[in-house]
């Protein structure tokens, strides 16, 4: 009889625990973050793109191994979510249910929002004739803008995510960015830099300039083996314990001029907003206050 009731009441249960989680799923954004969170985020999302075997592109060989280490460090970062898309699983298809539909539904306005990218790129010219880059997912031609993903969307995404901070790392020669006031090292030397990060940002680094290629060596992209050094702790140049995304930003282009011998030289961009992402937080500097 016991066994008989509780095998009668787990239809009962799991259908309250789906219409619980179907009602959380579509909840609005909005009404799920009100207020400010306890730290600098709600929560921090890492989407990581990585394709090496093209269906209609050359290989790129060991590009999926470093989005990997990419997707790892982040982990090591405390980044929560950390959404990884390899080969197949980075096709237009997908890619465009990412930016159009999922990321821009998931992530909150508190959140911050970190997108890397191991892969081709192409050329394309806008409607003023000005080149512009896109990225070639799994199942695109590099040398068709078709089902790539432009420079456009990348920014109509932006636009369209409630992110407070967001952050584009590229390993791609993708250029074709309007940019804001350069805010270069705008933190540097402050007190407290977590005093700093109320306001929007996004941010672009793009590891080589137009008609250059992305060098490799045996170890990998130069540009993502700079990344992981920066990551962690490298790029944080005055040494005060905070990482900011326009520190890494600096410390990739110097870095990848460097071991490139000058021949791939890598942009650091803000594109929007005035702000300045937080990667690695450090300690609040004694008498501040965090309002």
């Amino acid at each position: 009889m016991r066994s008989a009731r509780i095998m009668r009441m787990r239809p009962v249960a799991l259908s309250a625990c789906l219409v619980a989680l179907l009602s959380l799923d579509f909840l609005p954004v909005a009404e799920a973050q009100l207020g400010k969170p306890e730290g600098l985020y709600y929560k921090s999302w890492a989407i990581v793109i990585g394709v090496e075997q093209y269906v209609l592109a050359p290989s790129i060989p060991g590009a999926i191994k470093d989005a990997k280490k990419v997707a790892e460090a982040f982990r090591q970062l405390g980044f929560e979510e950390v959404v990884e898309l390899y080969d197949k699983d980075a096709s237009a298809r997908r890619l465009q249910q990412l930016l159009n539909d999922m990321l821009p539904r998931k992530v909150g306005r508190m959140d911050r929002l970190v997108l890397v990218y191991v892969g081709h790129a192409g050329i394309m010219q806008d409607p003023d004739g000005q080149d512009r880059g896109y990225l070639v997912p799994f199942d695109a031609p590099v040398n068709s803008a078709v089902k790539s993903i432009t420079v456009e969307q990348l920014k109509e995404f932006t636009r369209r995510s409630a992110s407070k901070h967001t952050f584009l790392i590229l390993d791609a020669p993708v250029f074709g960015w309007e940019t804001t006031e350069p805010s270069g090292l705008s933190l540097e030397g402050r007190m407290a830099p977590e005093l700093d990060t109320e306001r929007r940002a996004v941010q672009v680094v793009s590891a080589a300039s137009k008609g250059e290629a992305v060098r490799r060596s045996d170890q990998g992209s130069r540009f993502i083996e700079a990344l992981l050094a920066g990551l962690s702790g490298a790029a944080d140049l005055d040494g005060n314990g905070w990482l900011m995304a326009s520190e890494l930003g600096s410390y990739l282009v110097r870095q990848v001029e460097t071991t490139s011998g000058g021949l791939q030289h890598p942009s650091s961009l803000r594109i929007d907003g005035d702000g300045d992402m937080v990667l690695i937080e450090g300690k609040t500097s004694r008498g501040a206050t965090v309002k």
